[in-house]
């Protein structure tokens, strides 16, 4: 009885959400605060699309499609405006970049001379930031699942510090560090109360992380001097971050009171949300099945970068009122990349779809852009931005795979056959994560 009562109920609770949704789509619009082609700096030049002065139907037409655009200005002004915000509550922040986000050579070389630390997790990312010629001292390694090659690589080349995700990795550093005849500085990755748990990191709960340290305090050439957590991914709660910041910071002066260890360097890890990106909900993906839009985007629910640097400036300067703080690192990607690169698809098919919707088969799909699976992100036309965006559209990948869906129920103008688009913030999670299904990988250039 309660299911059949539920299925009764199910039309009418989508309905009653998408009216509200779109209520606030309405109210967006009318206050200007809807996502526009400014929102990344796009310009609109007689319907065409720009950025960093290039006119990306002229990109297309040059380098052809499927094709990832790097804005090289965009990317270090994202870097610089992110590390600003923080260094402004606490002069002890240094920024790296996380190559998880976007392993792209040429992106990776911008960002390292515009300054930017190399955050590595796998003996690929280690060596690819030798290979971009970053010093061991301007390297930090963290992940789960450190090979022993890759510890002795990160020892002989000196990187900065090395959190260890597990204790096992404490004797292989100590033997790593003996035979390299040298102190290597470590950390721990540790799990807090909140954000990420499972198979990362070491619990500051029931004293794992406390007998972690002392594990480390018994070898002869590994140094302890971090903490680090990462709390996951596109997080828009501060107060997440302050929760954990705080608990690592009562967990720091505990030990030093106990052991006589000093954590000077705490790894805050990344995962901070961008305003141009939402996550599908589960009612969202109910909606989008029932034929209903998903919830706009509202690039006001997300907090600046300065809005998280003072909450945890805050703390800093309540933990060590004396004002000889410990240095804080960050190793923000999304934040930092994922608004300076979009993905260039062209139109390969129009197809008739229900309710007078159209469906869009472009040339690139999942192989290309995995994170739509879980994510919103906006798409544009480069041509044409002139037209009503009065048709909804279902957007398609080439594969031949029935999950091979980018978007749905997307007001567009009327397509034409070999128009192109543009799938906006490809900097985080697209390159990563691509795959060669059916079809070669695509280039990518910097404008």
């Amino acid at each position: 009885m309660l299911s059949l009562v539920r299925r009764a109920l199910k039309p009418f609770v989508l309905r009653y959400v998408h009216a509200r949704n779109e209520r606030l789509r309405r109210k967006l619009l009318a206050e200007g605060r809807q996502l526009t082609p400014a929102h990344w700096g796009l310009e609109t030049r007689n319907g065409d699309l720009w950025w960093a002065g290039c006119r990306l139907r002229d990109l297309a037409t040059q380098y052809g499609t499927p094709l990832h655009v790097v804005n090289e200005e965009r990317l270090v002004a994202n870097y610089r405006a992110f590390l600003a915000a923080f260094q402004a509550e606490h002069a002890g922040v240094e920024l790296g970049f996380s190559y998880k986000t976007n392993p792209l050579p040429g992106a990776l070389a911008i960002l390292h001379d515009a300054g930017a630390i190399a955050e590595v997790i796998s003996h690929f990312e280690l060596w690819l930031a030798l290979q971009l010629g970053m010093p061991g001292e301007r390297i930090v390694f963290n992940g789960p699942g450190k090979s022993i090659e890759s510890l002795h690589l990160a020892v002989e080349r000196g990187v900065r510090i090395i959190n260890i995700d597990n204790i096992h990795e404490a004797d292989t550093l100590q033997a790593a560090a003996r035979k390299a005849g040298r102190t290597q500085d470590v950390g721990v990755r540790v799990v807090t109360s909140v954000g990420w748990a499972a198979q990362f990191g070491i619990p500051l709960a029931g004293g794992a992380a406390r007998a972690a340290f002392d594990r480390l305090r018994a070898c002869d050439h590994l140094r302890p001097r971090g903490l680090h957590i990462h709390l996951g991914t596109g997080i828009k709660d501060v107060s997440v971050y302050v929760q954990a910041v705080r608990e690592l910071f009562a967990f720091a002066r505990q030990l030093q009171e106990a052991t006589g260890v000093v954590i000077d360097f705490f790894d805050l890890g990344g995962g901070f949300g961008v305003p141009t990106v939402a996550p599908l909900t589960e009612m969202d993906e109910r909606l989008l099945t029932a034929g209903y839009p998903a919830a706009p985007i509202n690039p006001e629910d997300t907090p600046r970068p300065a809005t998280y640097a003072r909450a945890i400036g805050q703390l800093v300067r309540e933990w060590y009122p004396t004002g000889q703080g410990p240095t804080l690192f960050f190793e923000p990607g999304r934040a930092i990349s994922s608004s300076a690169q979009l993905l260039l698809l062209r139109i390969r098919a129009l197809k008739p779809g229900p309710n007078g919707t159209v469906r869009v088969i472009l040339d690139g799909g999942h192989n290309l852009a995995i994170p739509t699976s879980y994510e919103q992100h906006q798409i544009w036309p480069v041509t044409g931005m002139e037209r009503e965006f009065d048709t909804k559209h279902h957007f398609y990948g080439p594969l031949c795979h029935p999950g091979d869906v980018l978007a749905r129920e997307c007001p567009m103008p009327r397509f034409e056959k070999e128009e192109v688009v543009a799938m906006m913030d490809a900097g985080a999670y697209f390159i990563p994560n691509q795959m060669n299904f059916s079809n070669p990988r695509p280039p990518a250039v910097v404008v």
